[in-house]
């Protein structure tokens, strides 16, 4: 039984290592390998109940609130300026400057990615709208 736990908290250091989990994920991951620890000890209707509960927060989490891959991989401004490469004193007209040289690169039209693309017209869409809105930084 500890080898099992030590391989699945391996698989979720991986997971955090490489981002493919979040670490607002890792509660609710934490509380279904619990569960389902709970349920091979012997108390099934508990550990059942424990995982379903983190199942259900774990897919609460997973979904963002505005949908798109911006969303999914780079929810913060700060995420937004890195992928585009511009400063918080960068005013509008110097993000869509950057965001023109970008997106030349990586258009698909011209051999560049489509997913790279559209996280560049999110990571654009998204500092535009928060110049027009000081606070929401």
């Amino acid at each position: 039984m500890m080898f099992i736990l030590g391989l699945i908290a391996a698989a979720i250091g991986w997971g955090v290592w490489t981002k493919k989990i979040a670490p607002k994920q890792l509660l609710p991951i934490i509380l279904m390998v619990s569960g389902a620890a709970i349920a091979l000890k012997g108390q099934p209707l508990g550990g059942i109940g424990i995982l379903v509960i983190g199942a259900a927060w774990f897919a609460g989490v997973r979904r963002p609130g505005s949908g798109g891959s911006l969303a999914q991989h780079q929810n913060t401004i700060s995420d937004a300026r890195r992928l585009l490469g511009v400063s918080a004193a960068d005013d509008a007209a110097a993000i869509r400057a950057r965001h023109r040289a970008l997106i030349l690169e990586n258009h698909p039209d011209t051999g560049g990615n489509e997913k790279r693309a559209a996280a560049l017209n999110e990571a654009r869409d998204l500092l535009l709208t928060a110049l027009e809105k000081p606070n929401n930084q």
